[in-house]
């Protein structure tokens, strides 16, 4: 009988598929039990274990860099800040020792913040402690400090080891501004850097400040270099032992935070004080809506104070950055740039202008009239400017340029000026200036007035900074820079600080002789103008003022106008440019409206504080001061003592005395020499005292048994009785010194 050879192949395939049914079985066991543990009686329980020992991976933001003024003050900063919590569910937050501390802390909660009552305090904790689903819960609603901090940690429940009593304590970063309010609006705001903002000041003004910023909030330096500011932020992997209380693991996939860098602006805090507290009296004193000031070094173009101030009843803070972002009618300010304009087109300084009566009589029945009557019927353009008549510049310009068919030319060169476009200055809502060009004639953007308008400064807009601008390159010999506020970047991921350079907008707006004329005619404004408020005995002021309506133009009660100071000092060397605007109702609770006495005091005052502050604007002491030849003054004494005190003094003794002698001085024949002469006593007469000192009297008195009576303080300069008269021993010398 043939053997049978066995299936290797069959063998194999069956092997395989009890295999396959054998893992599929196990599959399905594993299968069901892990939905057995996820949703049978015990799943809510291990899940939420399974939470509790969960891995996972925090992003960790970056300390947010700092913004400092230039002389390294700081302006905002970031500073960490707590907020307190309790996790009553963790397993030893025990019936007992919740009740055995809950009375302490809501005493305690009470107590630190202030907002509750302990009762309240205590229901709200009991309510999260008694919940089903016991869970977090915040225990305050300010931030708290980081010695505030620690003194809660030794609350009770809070003193437990962290975890234990699932206290813990929430960190984040407070942006702080350590100066409050002021350069509020310039230093500006992000959602991320003022989220958690404390403001000081009163409380309605705190509430609405903070709404502003919360709800507004994106503009200034905060929101201009957000990028640089907010630094890089890492990632830390953390293990949780509670619901919230975790610590961090180590990991290769850590990722360390990198803090933000720190901005450097070129803000004086001490000039931006003033400026400050300045424009705020005004505007309280005056009873006026708003105002602003900007102080700008010449040679950079340096900002060094900025306000921007608004007054709501008594009180005053920053909303609106008028200086960079607002766009108004500049008015009389604006007759620089038409000078600069006509004088570069070849007029003179003393070129005749007519003005009349004062009073321009315009196509379409308008009119332009000066705000005083003229001096004469005819002034030179050098006068008309100091005067600020609107008559005389609107005739300059009309009969240069519109009656020679140019307007075109004017308006170019007012845009080669930098009217025509925004400064570049970086700030967030720079405002774009408005100046209609003779080809918008159809669209009414021109007409027949508008270069009459435009020579004394109506008919375009501006921001205070684009005419600021102008004077400081006329105070800085036609060179334009631009404005400055931020000079570098430094810290954070920054090796060595990131600079930057002065920006040169135009390196000649004008010939030399033209500036020359311009830095003439504002000094005269000053001088012999309308700017008189600002001559003072020390230095000199180039400045020229303007009063402009705004809106609907009137004279009438209600009528709003901007009062402007615009110039630099001092006049004969410039270091400083300065522009003070301020915008106020014209009515009986206004008592001006003029830019001279308006906004002039505060001008004045920012001038002052700078040239007593910085002691290189001032002149040297000696060739300021005439020498006078006084004759110099020994006291009497001892011979060598006064000989001694001349040779220290570089002055020649006159006259012989012997080293014991007591001596007095006087004069001698110039202003190096003095005499001495040898004071000579007789017993029972009274000794010559006078030209000594006290101490020199009282001795040589004494010495001859007399008794001293004294008053004053210095030399003596009387005696009683006299020198030589016959006296007893034991009477009395009366004395005067001075």
């Amino acid at each position: 009988m043939k053997r049978r050879e066995p299936n290797i192949k069959r063998e194999i395939t069956l092997r395989v598929n009890l295999l396959y049914v054998l893992f599929l079985v196990l599959g399905g066991c594993i299968f069901g039990r892990i939905l057995w543990l996820q949703y049978g009686p015990h799943g809510d329980t291990l899940r939420e274990e399974a939470e509790d020992r969960a891995f996972f991976m925090e992003r960790i933001d970056g300390k947010r860099g700092e913004i400092l003024s230039a002389g390294g003050e700081l302006l905002a900063t970031s500073i960490q800040m707590y907020y307190l919590g309790i996790d009553f569910g963790v397993d030893s937050l025990t019936p007992s020792r919740f009740r055995a501390g809950v009375d302490g802390l809501a005493d305690s909660l009470s107590h630190m913040f202030g907002d509750r009552s302990k009762a309240a305090y205590k229901a709200m904790l009991e309510e999260g402690f008694n919940r089903s689903r016991k869970g977090y819960r915040r225990l305050n609603q300010r931030l708290i400090s980081y010695s505030e901090l620690q003194r809660a940690r030794r609350f009770p429940l809070l003193s437990l080891a962290p975890g234990y009593g699932g206290f813990s304590a929430e960190r984040v970063y407070s942006r702080q501004n350590p100066y409050g309010n002021m350069a509020r609006r310039t230093l500006g705001a992000t959602e991320a850097a003022y989220d958690t903002l404390s403001v000081p000041g009163s409380d309605s003004l705190d509430r609405q400040i903070q709404r502003m910023l919360t709800e507004r909030g994106r503009y200034g330096i905060e929101y201009a270099f957000n990028e640089h500011l907010k630094g890089k932020a890492g990632w830390q992997m953390m293990q949780k032992q509670t619901a919230r209380f975790s610590t961090p693991v180590e990991s290769p996939l850590n990722v360390p935070t990198t803090d933000g860098r720190s901005v450097v602006t070129t803000l004086d805090m001490d000039f931006q004080d003033v400026a400050s507290s300045m424009l705020t009296h005004q505007l309280l004193l005056h009873g006026a809506q708003r105002g602003t000031v900007v102080l700008m070094e010449v040679e950079t173009g340096d900002i060094k104070a900025i306000a921007n101030l608004e007054r709501a009843g008594d009180e005053v803070y920053e909303r609106y950055n008028y200086a960079v972002a607002g766009r108004y009618e500049p008015g009389s300010t604006f007759k620089l740039a038409s000078l600069l304009a006509l004088l570069d087109d070849g007029m003179t300084l003393d070129a005749p202008i007519e003005v009349g009566n004062g009073v321009m009589a315009l196509p379409g029945g308008r009119s332009i009239r000066d705000d005083h009557t003229p001096e004469t019927p005819v002034m030179t353009l050098k006068r008309v400017f100091e005067t600020s008549s609107n008559v005389g510049f609107s005739r300059a310009v009309e009969s240069r340029f519109k009656t020679t068919g140019r307007e075109k030319e004017y308006i170019d060169y007012l845009v080669g000026l930098g009217f025509g476009d925004p400064m570049g200055t970086g700030i967030v809502g720079e405002a774009t200036p408005i100046l209609h060009r003779p080809e918008e004639i159809s669209s009414g953007g021109w007409h027949a007035n508008s270069a009459a308008y435009l020579a004394h400064g109506y008919g375009l807009e501006i921001s205070p900074l684009h005419t600021l601008t102008l004077y400081n390159a006329v105070a800085g010999g036609g060179r334009m820079v631009k404005p400055r506020l931020v000079s570098e970047l430094r810290g954070g991921d920054l090796a060595e600080p990131l600079t930057f350079p002065v920006e040169v907008i135009n390196p000649a707006i004008a010939s030399p002789r033209t500036i020359q004329a311009l830095a003439e005619s504002l000094a005269g404004v000053v001088d012999e103008g309308t700017a008189t408020v600002l001559r003072n005995p020390y230095y000199k002021v180039a400045a020229k003022t303007g009063t402009a309506q705004q809106g609907r133009y009137g004279v009438g009660l209600g009528q709003e106008y901007l009062a402007t100071m615009v110039g630099y000092f001092p006049a004969d060397r410039p270091q400083y440019s300065c522009i003070v605007s301020i915008w106020t109702r014209r009515g009986t609770w206004s008592s001006t409206y003029y830019g001279s006495t308006l906004a002039g005091p505060v001008f004045k005052a920012i001038a002052d504080r700078v040239y007593v502050t910085r002691w290189d604007l001032q002149p040297d002491v000696a060739s300021a001061t005439p020498r006078i030849d006084v004759p110099p003054q020994v006291k009497g004494g001892p011979g060598s003592d006064v000989r001694r005190v001349a040779d220290e003094l570089g002055i020649t003794i006159a006259g012989e005395s012997r080293r014991r002698d007591w001596v007095t001085t006087s004069p001698g024949a110039d202003s190096t020499t003095l005499v001495a002469t040898v004071l000579k006593t007789t017993t029972g007469q009274v000794p010559q005292v006078i030209g000594m000192g006290l101490r020199d009297a009282l001795w040589t008195i004494e010495s001859h048994g007399l008794r001293v009576s004294f008053s004053g303080k210095g030399r003596v300069t009387a005696q009683h009785p006299e020198a030589g008269e016959a006296v007893r021993p034991g009477a009395t010398v009366t004395i005067m010194l001075k």
